[in-house]
């Protein structure tokens, strides 16, 4: 799978590319610029040091002689880094001075020709030329060639060339920087919205504010669309799920109500079982409409955080108590309350909260006793711990399979199915505990049962 690279990275590398690409080709027009020219220098310099040669031949009764008390190596201007070599003759004569092995001239010298050539193990830029020479009564040609290593000129290439990439290189990291920095800027409304929305709480899908630059503006406006879509989808299907539920009670409540008048009045055995059954059915069915009306209800993404108020916990717990207490105590269990003295508020919907307080009573009566039907105690317990309000409800029953602790929130997942029971209970308890910013969690007691605890933030007394 390819990794997505950021668009600081992207940009970074369009602008770093090419700026390199430039810097390359600047370096080596440079080079061949700066060579020809250095090249072109030198040439000069050897040529006016062989037409200075001229100057200095003279006779001595006939013969030639050259003056060589003023040439040096700094008239060629080798610095001292490089070597010279020179070699005057007569043509079709003799030697006069310098190097007899010194290479010819590749062509004949109608014009001063400049050429390469190697001797004694050293490359050599060399100048050729002839002059006219007159000794006593006659006319002679006179060859003069002046050749110098290279290492000057190399020397000074490379000198030339070290000082240019060291600017090239530090222009490029002060383009770097600038490009890094103006990026940074460039992004920064992109990197505003990144943190608007990671701030956000995840139920909240109101609209962003749109404050940022007129490229961003589109990002923007396809944001909030989709937030739109979402929260009109989620809407969608709460409603749904609330008219299927509403439509579904009044039949339902007829079938019950029907089947009551009718065993009053049945007196076949048979018939009283088949209406039991479905009075049975009818009662599972209308247990299920009602907590899939609370499902609906309790989705966190539309809690809406203004409405919330300061919550009494150890009043919703009475509550949830009287109202669940006389079907607690029909099926021969106990419930109990240990009201503590002084317990923070809690920020939260009162309905949603006796909610989940019943749910969490009515799930451990069902389900405490596992394929047999519980006779034990349902202990209710408020505390504070770390500016946290803990509820707990726990059991003495037969507790949960480990492995399956992680699914009892699922939807319709019962860990009993030969309880009744809708499957919704917990599944509502998780959307309760999301809205309300607590932390759900299950275990295993030591000494046998199971409890909930749930965890709200406590409010603070300024608060």
């Amino acid at each position: 799978m390819p990794v997505n690279k950021s668009i600081k990275s992207r940009l970074l590398l369009w602008i770093g590319l090419p700026f390199t690409a430039l810097a390359f080709l600047a370096l080596l027009s440079s080079y061949l610029l700066l060579t020809r020219q250095i090249n072109e220098t030198f040439d000069g310099m050897l040529l006016n040091a062989a037409e200075r040669l001229e100057r200095r031949i003279y006779t001595v009764d006939g013969a030639l002689r050259i003056n060589m008390h003023y040439f040096s190596i700094s008239t060629l201007g080798s610095r001292g880094e490089g070597k010279i070599f020179y070699r005057m003759r007569e043509i079709n004569g003799g030697m006069i001075a310098g190097f007899q092995g010194l290479g010819d001239p590749p062509e004949d010298l109608s014009e001063p020709i400049f050429y390469d050539v190697t001797y004694a193990g050293n490359e050599l830029r060399a100048v050729a030329l002839t002059f006219p020479f007159n000794r006593g009564r006659e006319n002679v040609n006179i060859e003069v060639i002046v050749a110098e290593s290279k290492e000057a000129r190399y020397t000074l290439i490379n000198d030339f060339m070290v000082t240019l990439t060291g600017l090239a290189v530090i222009a490029g990291i002060l383009a770097i920087t600038i490009a890094w920095l103006a990026i940074y800027q460039g992004l920064a409304p992109l990197n505003s919205v990144s943190q608007a929305l990671r701030r956000r709480s995840p139920r909240d899908l109101q609209p962003l504010e749109d404050g940022a630059p007129k490229e961003i503006h589109p990002l923007i406006i396809s944001i909030n669309q989709l937030m739109l879509r979402i929260r009109r989808s989620i809407e969608s299907t709460q409603q749904l799920n609330a008219d299927v539920s509403h439509q579904l009670r009044t039949p339902i409540s007829e079938i019950r109500a029907l089947t009551e008048i009718s065993l009053k009045a049945a007196q076949e055995p048979e018939i009283r079982a088949n209406l039991i059954e479905i009075q049975r059915i009818s009662e599972h069915a209308s247990h299920t409409v009602q907590q899939l009306l609370k499902y609906a209800k309790t989705r966190s993404e539309l809690v809406d955080d203004t409405h919330l108020e300061a919550v009494d916990l150890v009043a919703i717990c009475q509550d949830a108590c009287a109202q669940t207490a006389t079907s607690i105590y029909q099926k021969g269990q106990e419930l109990s309350f240990d009201q503590p003295h002084t317990i923070p508020k809690v920020l939260g919907d009162p309905i949603m909260l006796l909610w989940l307080v019943i749910n969490l009573i009515e799930n451990a009566s069902l389900h405490a006793g596992g394929t047999e039907a519980y006779q034990g105690p349902i202990d209710i317990t408020l505390t504070t711990q770390q500016q946290k309000v803990i509820l707990t409800v726990s059991d003495l029953g037969t507790g949960v399979e480990e492995a399956q602790l992680g699914k009892l929130t699922e939807r319709f997942f019962r860990h009993n199915p030969h309880a009744p029971g809708s499957g919704l209970g917990l599944a509502i308890v998780e959307q309760i505990t999301t809205a309300h910013s607590a932390l759900l969690s299950f275990s295993n007691r030591p000494e046998g049962g199971f409890a909930v605890t749930v965890a709200f933030p406590a409010m603070q007394p300024s608060a």
